[in-house]
């Protein structure tokens, strides 16, 4: 009986360009024996298979075994199928990518070097040793470079650099992993490095092992990396790093370090499988460890490089020239380095410094010397930061190696959205059909140039997708400059503004993300627009479709002086005293280092309302009680600083006999609250005498646990719902999600976490995508 010869035409969406798809399914196709082409187009890859048909089905029904790590195959449609002669049939091929199609686009993620390039960068007989800029298909910068879609070499930064004919070849061989390699360069045909001093002036010599002696003698070393640059210093050096944090002007907040493999990494910090798994993952982010024991640590300067806590972020090299750094090649007498600082090169509150230029004038004065490259990068991305929790990857900041991979929905948004995201730790948005692409993390936008770098992320997403969104997500808050802009861009494009409540767009990202429509979500958090004229941040919400609910929430309290009582925690016991009707005495006004008259100046403030806002937010009750304990700074540094203080003091109680917390419990008209004044009460009376502020530091995560399984077990007697979501960026806090997940586990109640995308604000674009891209803004009861 004579085959049936078939010509099927089908199309591939999802991360399909940039990762070595052709070149996979070229080679697979050829080896199989069939006919056709493939192509990429504007928002897919395009696929052509000639042969008999039953060879053609068993060929596709294997296929997703067979496909790159990195591809995300969203969907795969026949777009034709037809009978042709039996001898028909032609060779395979690939076609030049077609770029008419303007839907479907997807920009593929930067990812960390590959073990085939890093064994060609370290060995002598091969034409890359040394070279900085070695990448395949495998690895490399992806999102960064691309200038337009679909993904070619002629639409990325690599443009300018014409490949020699012995990468030609490669370029060209359907066996070679080299074959459409799109960023692929070599020392005679690619990008090149150099080094200069603090001054801008060229240092001679190799650029490599110029920047390494600097390291090697304290110096601190600006490095253009994949997404922007990084300042470098030699981690053991106490004297460079303080030397960097004086420079930066960054007193407390945590560096990352880069360690040179994973042996190192065991000798300084606890390793679990999961982490040690994801660091060595492609996406390579930043993972927050536990470090050793004093005892069994190899010498670190902890108290210099993360002052306030016992973990450590730690990388391992993600680019060639991240571990050339590390290592040193033959005729280098500086050593290997086991830690170098990888801290972004900004200084506090500036993005990171892209172009060689913005390095040299934004940095100086911080490094005492630039690693340049002549690779162009065309937006920025940070490096990623990851905790495990529940054996699974966390993200805390999406970056390199996740964004921008799109949010798979599983319900379909009904109109195309632009969503900005907030302020702090903002994400941007675009959303279509059953796809969110987040940008990458884009930081805080308390400076105009991170409002610059911002306003280009925005423009970047929108041209580089060619989506065109039929409205504006913007968060509540009237003076939020992600919602300025998100306004600015609504009038021109003439379509309308959607308003999301801030905590409401915590809760449907962490219900999205789970592939969850409906369902009760807890919001722990520092700061959001409230409905009801006060700040919120502790609130558990009944999400359903068209309706949002509260149920559960703080009782308010005084800030006085509003954004002052964040940098200063003692303005906030104050606020909680004058709450709690506690007496302004001399012994508790000394312990927390305040005099009287500034004491009395914020109790007027609280009790006349001027300048007092009053907050419910879960963050503001940390800050309060790290405070109370003596455990926050006078001047906080960073973000969430008391807080982090807190957790470090429970992670070192002793174990011994935890005190109970109080805290009163009042329900009203449908409203459970939670009132935390018998808890500073306690802790005027305690505090005095108090031997270990790590025992009530447990105690007091122990208590903020139990309020929230009250509030939970409230709600869920409202709804009859068994399944909670936890968001916000207090369940970043390891002690608590861990108490309270056994808890409600033990209750027989479900928790959803954030995996994929942040429990802090860099999940709110996606929040804000699903909630204006549905029904629209749904409206509190």
């Amino acid at each position: 009986m004579e085959q049936v010869v078939i010509r099927r035409i089908l199309d591939f969406s999802g991360v399909v360009q940039g990762i070595g798809f052709r070149p996979t399914l070229f080679r697979l196709a050829r080896e199989a024996g069939f006919g056709g082409w493939i192509q990429n187009r504007t928002g897919s890859v395009r696929l052509s298979l000639e042969g008999p048909e039953e060879e053609v089905n068993r060929f596709l029904a294997r296929l997703p075994d067979l496909l790159p790590a990195h591809a995300r195959v969203e969907s795969i449609t026949v777009v034709s199928e037809e009978r042709i002669p039996s001898g028909a049939r032609a060779g395979f091929v690939i076609r030049e990518s077609h770029t008419g199609d303007l839907s479907d686009v997807m920009i593929p993620a930067d990812l960390a070097s590959c073990r085939e390039c890093i064994r060609e960068l370290f060995d002598p007989s091969d034409r890359r040793y040394g070279y900085a800029f070695t990448t395949c298909t495998l690895c490399g910068p992806r999102y960064t470079v691309v200038k337009g879609m679909p993904y070619d070499r002629q639409r990325t930064t690599m443009d300018q650099f014409p490949l020699c004919p012995q990468c030609m070849k490669e370029y060209a061989e359907p066996a070679d992993r080299r074959f459409h390699a799109e960023s692929t360069a070599c020392p005679q045909c690619g990008p090149s490095l150099w080094m200069e001093d603090s001054l801008g002036k060229p240092v001679h010599g190799n650029p490599v092992r110029q920047a390494r002696d600097f390291i090697a003698k304290g110096g601190i070393v600006a490095v253009r990396g994949i997404g922007g640059f990084l300042l470098s210093a030699d981690a053991l050096n106490r004297a460079a790093v303080e030397r960097l944090r004086h420079r930066k002007a960054r007193p407390h907040k945590p560096f990352a370090v880069m360690a040179r493999d994973l042996e190192v990494v065991s000798r300084y910090c606890l390793v679990p499988p999961e982490a040690a798994a994801l660091l060595q993952s492609p996406e390579a982010p930043i993972v927050i460890l536990d470090v050793l024991p004093n005892d069994t640590r190899a010498p670190l300067p902890l108290d210099v490089i993360t002052p306030d806590t016992m973990t450590l972020g730690v990388m391992l090299p993600t680019s060639p020239l991240h571990h050339l750094l590390m290592k040193p090649l033959q005729g280098d007498d500086t050593p290997a380095f086991d830690l170098l600082i990888m801290t972004s090169g900004n200084h506090l509150g500036e993005p990171i410094c892209l172009s060689n230029e913005e390095a040299r004038e934004r940095l100086a004065g911080i490094a005492d010397g630039f690693l340049m490259h002549d690779r162009e990068i065309m937006l920025r991305n940070d490096d990623a930061v990851c905790v495990i929790r529940g054996a699974r990857p966390q993200v805390w900041r999406r970056a390199r190696g996740y964004a921008p991979n799109p949010i798979i929905l599983k319900f379909p948004l009904e109109r195309a959205v632009l969503a900005m995201g907030a302020d702090m730790k903002n994400t941007v948005a675009v959303g279509t059909g059953n796809r969110v692409v987040l940008s990458p993390h884009n930081g805080d936008l308390n400076s105009p140039e991170a409002l610059d770098g911002f306003a280009a992320g925005v423009r970047a997403l929108s041209d580089f997708l060619l989506w065109t969104p039929e409205c504006v997500a913007v968060d509540c808050h009237p003076d939020m400059q992600s919602r300025r802009l998100g306004e600015v861009l609504a009038r021109e494009r003439g379509i309308p503004v959607v308003e999301v409540q801030h905590h409401h767009a915590h809760a449907v990202a962490c219900l999205a993300e789970n592939g969850v429509r409906e369902g009760l979500v807890l919001v722990m958090d520092g700061t959001g627009w409230g409905l009801d004229g006060t700040i919120w941040g502790a609130e558990c919400l009944e999400i359903r479709q068209g309706a949002v609910r509260r149920l559960a929430t703080f009782s308010p309290v005084c800030l006085p002086g509003g954004e002052a009582a964040i940098r200063r925690p003692s303005r906030q016991v104050v606020g909680r005293w004058v709450q709690a009707g506690i007496p302004l005495d001399a012994a508790s006004l000394s312990r927390l280092g305040i005099t009287r008259e500034e004491a009395e100046a914020w109790s007027r403030q609280c009790e006349r309302q001027l300048n007092s806002p009053q907050t419910r937010a879960a963050g503001r009750l940390f800050d309060s009680f790290a405070a109370a304990l003596g455990l926050a700074p006078r001047e906080m540094t960073y973000e969430g600083q008391p807080a982090i203080r807190l957790e470090a003091a429970a992670r070192a109680w002793n174990g011994t006999a935890l005190p109970e917390i109080p805290f009163a419990v009042v329900e009203d008209n449908g409203l459970l609250s939670i009132d935390w004044a018998p808890a500073f009460r306690l802790l005027v009376e305690v505090v005095p005498g108090m031997r270990d502020p790590g025992q009530w530091a447990m105690a007091f995560h122990v208590a903020v646990a139990r309020a929230a399984v009250e509030m939970i077990s409230y709600s869920i007697a409202n709804v009859q719902d068994r399944v909670v979501g936890l968001s916000g960026g207090v369940f970043m806090n390891r002690i608590l999600c861990e108490i309270l997940t056994r808890e409600l586990t033990l209750k027989g109640i479900a928790v959803l976490c954030h995996h994929v995308t942040p429990p802090g604000d860099g999940c709110i674009a996606l929040g804000q995508a699903v909630v204006a891209g549905g029904e629209g803004s749904m409206k509190f009861e």
